[in-house]
């Protein structure tokens, strides 16, 4: 993998976590957004400044990972993207929203690492 296509997957590794951290600040205060039914779900989505933000962001994530595939193979860029995006979610999950971190958490991400090297260097 040249440099070029780890900024590419690193961006859409940001641009993921970054979308779903704000999905978290627009509905993960507010109970089941199902609660009123499915079109009451969409209508709250749509309307939503932050859910709206985080789907652009989703968007720009598929740019970037869409770039990447040119670049690497897929069976590289998808998992280490992936543990990327499980890596910074966790950080923002913590340092951001107050979630806890246990050693459960912490043996799970270690794992997910260890796969995505074993990946990366089996080439």
């Amino acid at each position: 993998m040249d440099r070029l296509g780890f900024v590419l997957i690193l961006g859409s590794a940001l641009t993921n976590a970054a979308g779903s951290s704000m999905m978290k600040v627009g509905f993960g205060r507010r109970g089941d957004l199902m609660d009123g039914g499915a079109l009451r779900a969409l209508f709250q989505i749509v309307s939503n400044p932050w859910a709206i933000v985080g789907v652009l962001l989703f968007g720009v994530s598929f740019i970037f990972m869409s770039a990447a595939l040119s670049r690497v193979d897929l069976s590289v860029a998808y998992p280490l993207m992936s543990a990327m995006v499980y890596v910074l979610v966790l950080a923002v999950s913590v340092f951001w929203f107050g979630e806890s971190m246990g050693l459960s958490k912490l043996l799970g991400i270690g794992a997910i690492l260890f796969g995505v090297a074993a990946l990366s260097v089996g080439g």
